[in-house]
C-alpha cells in the first residue's frame, strides 16, 4: 500500500481550497445580509462575480474568487497575509476604523467624515480621500450603487 506524505501547508491549501470551492455554490445560505456575502464571496445577490480589475491574482486566491475577505480576513481587521509567495498587509477596514482615521487625519486625505462617496472612492476608484491611489493589491471593483451600499452597511455593523 502506497501512503502520501503532505506537509502541513499542503493541507490547508487543499482545506482551503475546497472550503472556498463550496462557498462559491452554497454562500445563499450562510449569509443574512447582501453585503456580508459580498464580502465573504465577492458575489452579488444573484450569485453572480462581482468584476475588478488589478489586485493580487496570483494562485490560491483565484481557485474561489476574490473578495474582501481574501485580504482583510474574516472580520475585516486587515492583517499580515500569505498567499504562496505574495506577503501583504491589508488594512483594517471596518468602518469605525476607517471613520477614526478620517477624523484623526491619518486617512491619507483632508480631516473629516468617511462617507459612501469616500468608501466608493477607495473600493471603486482605488484611490485615498485625498486622492492618493491605493495599493496596487486591491482591487478595483465594478459595485454598483445597491451593492456598494450593502457592503458599507456590512462594515458598519462591525465593531471594533
Amino acid at each position: 500500500m502506497r501512503s502520501w506524505v503532505i506537509p502541513a501547508g499542503g493541507v490547508v491549501v487543499v482545506v482551503v481550497g475546497i472550503a472556498l470551492a463550496v462557498a462559491g455554490s452554497t454562500f445563499d445560505h450562510r449569509f443574512e445580509t447582501d453585503g456580508e456575502r459580498i464580502y465573504f464571496t465577492g458575489r452579488n445577490e444573484k450569485g453572480q462575480r462581482i468584476a475588478y480589475e488589478g489586485g493580487a491574482t496570483s494562485g490560491l486566491m483565484m481557485a474561489g474568487g476574490l473578495s474582501c475577505a481574501s485580504c482583510h480576513g474574516g472580520n475585516a481587521e486587515g492583517g499580515r497575509r500569505r498567499m504562496h509567495m505574495l506577503v501583504m498587509d491589508a488594512p483594517d477596514i471596518r468602518w469605525a476604523t476607517l471613520v477614526a482615521e478620517a477624523e484623526d487625519g491619518h486617512g491619507h486625505g483632508e480631516s473629516g467624515t468617511y462617507d459612501l462617496a469616500t468608501f466608493r472612492q477607495a473600493v471603486v476608484v482605488g484611490e485615498h480621500p485625498g486622492g492618493e491611489p491605493l495599493n496596487d493589491l486591491m482591487p478595483r471593483w465594478q459595485l454598483n450603487d445597491r451593492d456598494l451600499a450593502a457592503l458599507a452597511e456590512y462594515l458598519q455593523s462591525l465593531e471594533k
